[in-house]
């Protein structure tokens, strides 16, 4: 650093008028210093925002100086000037670049082309030194000195001038340099040194208004100075819209994540903090009054998760208000029921499973809710899993279900005899007798179905009931379960049908069914009747002889020695429709 003392020199007026480029692009340079200083004061030194700072203004230095060369800035008690251009008045107190300057002594400094970032770093800690809170023990001239700085140039008052002597300013046109009159140790300071030059006044303690800048000076903005520095704000601009899409991304992803939270789990959540929150009795009577909109909203928007925990909650509480019959009575309303269906019919697996749970929560009348929202559910996965969490939970109770079964929709009985067919336990027996005189042949069917799931001795007599008024394929059906097992009673009835008259009007697949279930459900208790229908004389319908050669098979599958002896009988014949349709069932039986 070369400095000069100078007792009373602050700078000669400029010769000639210095060029407008010049003088914007010095004053854009202060204008930044400044500006520097200001985010310095406010961030830590590793702040990204005080490191690019420090960067922009090494380079607009380097840029300043190898533009216009050496710069020599002059420093009053109230402004920054250069070749007597005004360039950063103070606006106040705290806006006073050139205070700090000025109270320690410096009058100007020279910025010398080639002046590096290191320097120009150390000028703004040694101004960030004498200007923070926390001020340094040294002066600003001395900080300068010891950093030995090669390419700035400081002038400064030296210390004998510090002392005061009264010698005033004669030789310097701008009054004194001193920063402010200093008294005479023990008496009155002198009129020289009590007040300065009118035209340089002294830093009063915050009081003293910035002087007017110059004809022709710059103008500044508090915040930008729109000159060289342009390119600046034009990066900074830059660097938004490059942010721009990532942030308005952000910004959505957390707008739809904000608004996802329903109502009904944000007034959940509410809730439950409030009763964790060291909550009096008043505040769990309270909460006892609001828990039951919860829940009630939980059900209406399909939040069942938040609706189950808030009924757990409710029912701690035990507020009086509530009601569970009354509440029952809410579920099962129609237009309950198809909110809770149109909810239900559009979630997954995790909703589902939801509802079950919110059901079970609920009792017994959760039952009859989970039935009517199965009797309008459009979803086949959803009736599926509804079917089997019933089938499940009536698995020790079906009666639970029988009031379904007189439903005036057929297809909702149906569906409660398909759960009761899963349940398949000889409790259902009872309820399915109601739906076995269903008017719907397709429930009836069900009917048949979930009974095959018994044991054929304790469903017989239903499934003999069935065969009235069965159609087709219903008795076929019932004929091949009574089949499981012999029984006489049953071989019996069935052997009424093949004496019936209208018994050859019979459609063939109903005519196979009554031999099949003849050969596996009778025994010596209808040979006799079988060997009359062999030998039963009928001359002129050829039919017979396929009807004799299946009754023959039946003795035949039936294959007591009794049944033996008849078709031994019947093959000693002197019919020869007899005799053959014998001796062909002896055959089948491996005997000649």
């Amino acid at each position: 650093m070369n400095a000069s003392a100078r007792p009373a020199v602050a700078g000669s007026a400029p010769v000639s008028e210095p060029p407008a480029a010049t003088v914007k692009a010095v004053a854009g340079w202060v204008a930044q210093f400044a500006r520097t200083l200001k985010t310095c004061r406010l961030y830590d030194a590793t702040n990204p925002t005080v490191v690019r700072f420090r960067d922009e203004l090494a380079q607009a230095t380097t840029r300043l100086l190898d533009e216009h060369g050496a710069v020599r800035l002059q420093f009053s008690a109230h402004d920054v000037t250069w070749e007597g251009i005004s360039l950063h008045p103070a606006r106040s107190r705290d806006d006073n670049l050139a205070y700090p300057f000025h109270r320690d002594g410096v009058r100007a400094i020279t910025l010398q082309p080639g002046l590096d970032a290191r320097e120009v770093a150390v000028l703004l800690d040694a101004v960030l030194a004498v200007t923070g809170q926390n001020l340094d023990a040294d002066d600003l001239v001395t900080l300068l000195w010891e950093a030995n700085l090669k390419r700035i140039d400081v002038d400064y008052v030296p210390a004998e001038g510090d002392a005061g002597s009264g010698g005033g300013g004669g030789d310097d046109p701008q009054g004194a340099l001193m920063p402010w009159p200093v008294a005479e140790a023990g008496g009155p300071a002198t009129p020289d040194a009590a007040a300065p030059d009118a035209a340089t006044p002294g830093p009063p303690a915050g009081s003293a208004a910035a002087p007017a800048a110059p004809p022709g000076a710059p103008s500044r903005s508090e915040d930008w100075l729109l000159s060289d520095l342009t390119v600046e704000a034009e990066a900074g601009f830059a660097e938004l819209d490059a942010l721009a899409p990532s942030e308005i991304e952000r910004f959505h992803r957390e707008f739809v994540a904000e608004h996802a939270v329903s109502p009904v789990a944000a007034a959940f959540e509410i809730a439950v903090a409030c009763l964790h929150a060291n909550a009096n009795d008043a505040d769990r009577a309270e909460m006892g009054r609001f828990l039951p909109r919860v829940v009630r909203g939980g059900i209406a928007t399909g939040c069942w998760a938040i609706a189950t925990d808030a009924l757990r909650i409710l029912r701690e509480l035990t507020p009086p208000e509530w009601s569970e019959e009354r509440f029952a009575q809410e579920l099962l309303q129609p237009v309950s029921v198809a909110r809770a269906v149109e909810k239900l019919d559009a979630q997954d697996e995790r909703g589902i499973a939801d509802f079950l749970a919110l059901e079970s929560e609920i009792g017994d009348t959760g039952i009859d809710w989970v039935v009517a929202v199965l009797s309008e559910s459009q979803q086949k996965p959803v009736r599926q899993r509804l079917a089997e969490s019933l089938a499940a939970r009536c698995a020790t109770q079906p009666e639970r279900l029988a009031a379904w079964l007189s439903d005036t929709r057929w297809y909702v009985v149906r569906n409660i005899v398909h759960i009761l067919g899963w349940i398949g336990t000889p409790a259902i027996v009872g309820p399915l007798q109601v739906a076995l005189r269903h008017d719907d042949a397709r429930v009836r069917e069900q009917v048949i179905e979930a009974l095959a799931n018994l044991d054929v001795k304790l469903v017989r007599p239903l499934l003999i009931r069935a065969l009235d008024g069965a159609d087709s394929r219903q008795f076929c059906q019932i004929l091949r379960m009574l089949s499981l097992g012999r029984d006489p009673a049953t071989a019996r009835f069935v052997f009424a049908f093949l004496q019936q008259e209208r018994f050859p009007q019979r459609p063939p697949e109903e005519r196979r069914a009554i031999y099949a279930a003849l050969a596996s459900i009778g025994g010596d208790e209808i040979v006799h009747d079988l060997e009359a229908e062999l030998l039963r004389v009928n001359w002129f319908d050829r039919s017979q002889e396929v009807h004799r050669l299946n009754v023959a098979r039946c003795l035949a599958r039936i294959a007591t020695p009794l049944a033996r002896e008849a078709l031994d009988r019947a093959a000693q014949s002197k019919r020869a429709p007899v005799r053959q349709a014998a001796v062909a069932a002896l055959t089948s039986m491996g005997t000649p």
